[in-house]
């Protein structure tokens, strides 16, 4: 009896089922003309210059049921933000071919080439990358001084092709500038402070990132959250480790800047959060790209030892504990009678980004080099001190050094000569690089730039007396285990001024 009642359940399903639809046989279809855009165009990104260069497209469209093209079609080009416009989109054509001289702002883009059947409502399209560029967008930023002695700046653009541009800085309001000792600007395009830092020999200031555009009202004092009690807010060193944190030293003080809207709160160059102290220029970090890296090292000059911070959440210096073996102290009062006085410090891509400060005895002018890292977070790391030998000629004076990548050699510059230094080695050895026929006012190794893994610097010499007498020379250094060894790969003779800092600007 069940399997009857199922049997004629399945038969009523069957039918009512089949009541639903009848199969007529008598099918219409019409074919969809689709547009075929072809490759030709598309193939490569677009690297192009506001208001220099211009885009055109002339793009093959084939349609599939119109040979002739006889449809009634329309046509746009619509560039897509990435990052500071994300998402929003700009109509810069609405022809079949393309015409265009770009006046989009400096941004990546993805274009699109949309085109529509008005018959149907259908749309096709085809894309491509589109990198839109400042004449100031990319590449090195030469800061220092003019025949007159007054701040300014000039510039190799690699925005396209490489561009020399002389005097990029433009001062407005009045404002004049004193010597450019340092610049600095954010090459993260996701959290960047949007402007360009310069510190002078009397004060500091931010330019549009860019126009390059400054005045009076953009002084650094203006940044900060309180105006500061130390006097001239000369800018000495400027550091961010990836999106993570940007630390600058303002009148011997250091202070965390946030990333939100570039303001600047209460110093940490404090122990207690109630008693400052003297903080050196410069300080050492770590840019080897290792991912959340928090640490930043300082040189506290009134108890002369090393200090740092670390981690989310800072709101003082720590100070530095030496361990029961350790073979030189964070303290330098404990190996020197009244410490040593700090002449400067540089970090480097060595070692897996190894700082480096060169630090000086006041009372017989003895050199020393100390080697610390910076960690992801916690405490830095010794990795070396070493005393200066002195075979290494000028190294007091010198205008510049760096530590190389790969083997981790000491150059440095001073007067007209390039000093190789491999003070690791017993007993250390010093060679000459090379002599120039002027004196290297800058030295600077590159971290910043797309070669920054490929051990490559830069050397800036100047003639005093001779007007637009800089130039620039771009070396890299072989991978040599038993020998310093440098090869030029470029020179830019292109009267540029007397440089004093060197930052590379990537977009």
């Amino acid at each position: 009896m069940k399997r009857i009642t199922y049997i004629f359940i399945a038969f009523l399903l069957s039918c009512s089922l089949g009541g639903c639809f009848r199969d007529l046989g008598n099918y219409d279809y019409t074919a969809v003309n689709e547009a075929v855009i072809g490759d030709k165009g598309f193939e490569t990104p677009y690297n192009v210059r506001i208001d220099i260069d211009k885009l055109q497209i002339n793009p093959e469209i084939s349609f599939t049921e119109d040979s002739g093209s006889s449809g009634e079609y329309s046509y746009e080009w619509v560039a897509v933000g990435q990052n500071f416009y994300r998402g929003q989109r700009f109509t810069i054509g609405t022809e079949r071919n393309l015409d265009y001289t770009v006046a989009l702002s400096a941004e990546e883009y993805i274009l699109y080439f949309k085109v529509k059947d008005q018959e149907t409502g259908i749309v096709f399209s085809k894309s491509v990358e589109l990198n839109v560029r400042a004449l100031y967008s990319t590449g090195w930023i030469l800061a220092g001084e003019d025949a007159d002695g007054k701040g300014q700046a000039d510039m190799v653009s690699i925005s396209n092709d490489m561009l020399f541009l002389h005097n990029v800085l433009k001062p407005e309001g009045g404002l004049e500038l004193s010597p450019v000792k340092t610049v600095w600007i954010d090459n993260d395009e996701y959290t960047s402070d949007n402007r360009l830092y310069a510190g002078t020999e009397k004060g500091s200031y931010k330019f549009s990132r860019e126009e390059f555009i400054g005045s009076p009202g953009t002084a650094l004092e203006y940044s900060f959250a309180s105006m500061p009690e130390t006097g001239g807010t000369v800018m000495t060193d400027n550091q961010k480790v990836g999106e993570v944190r940007q630390v600058i030293i303002v009148d011997k003080r250091a202070y965390i800047v946030s990333t939100d809207n570039g303001m600047i709160g209460n110093t940490i160059s404090s122990y207690d959060r109630m008693t400052d102290f003297d903080t050196a220029g410069k300080m050492i970090c770590n840019h080897t790209g290792v991912q959340g890296i928090r640490t930043f090292i300082f040189y506290d000059l009134e108890s002369r030892r090393f200090c740092y911070i670390s981690g989310l959440s800072v709101y003082n210096m720590q100070m530095l504990g030496d361990g029961e073996n350790d073979t030189w102290s964070w303290d330098t009062r404990n190996d020197h009678d009244g410490g040593l006085e700090f002449v400067t410090a540089f970090n480097s891509f060595f070692s897996g980004g190894q700082g480096t400060a060169v630090m000086k005895n006041p009372s017989d002018g003895q050199h020393y080099i100390y080697c610390i890292t910076a960690p992801r977070t916690g405490t830095p790391v010794k990795n070396g001190k070493y005393t200066v030998s002195s075979d290494a000629a000028g190294f007091g004076e010198a205008s510049g050094y760096i530590i190389t990548t790969n083997q981790g050699y000491m150059i440095y510059a001073s007067g007209n000569t390039l000093y190789g230094y491999n003070f690791r080695k017993s007993p250390q050895e010093v060679t000459v690089l090379k002599t120039f026929d002027a004196p290297v006012t800058c030295l600077k190794a590159d971290y910043e730039s797309p070669e920054k893994n490929m051990d490559c610097f830069y050397a800036a010499t100047y003639r005093d007396g001779e007007a637009n007498s800089g130039t620039v020379y771009k070396f890299y250094v072989k991978d040599n285990p038993d020998n310093i060894e440098i090869q030029q790969k470029d020179i830019w003779d292109e009267g540029f001024l007397k440089i004093h800092s060197i930052i590379y600007k990537a977009f």
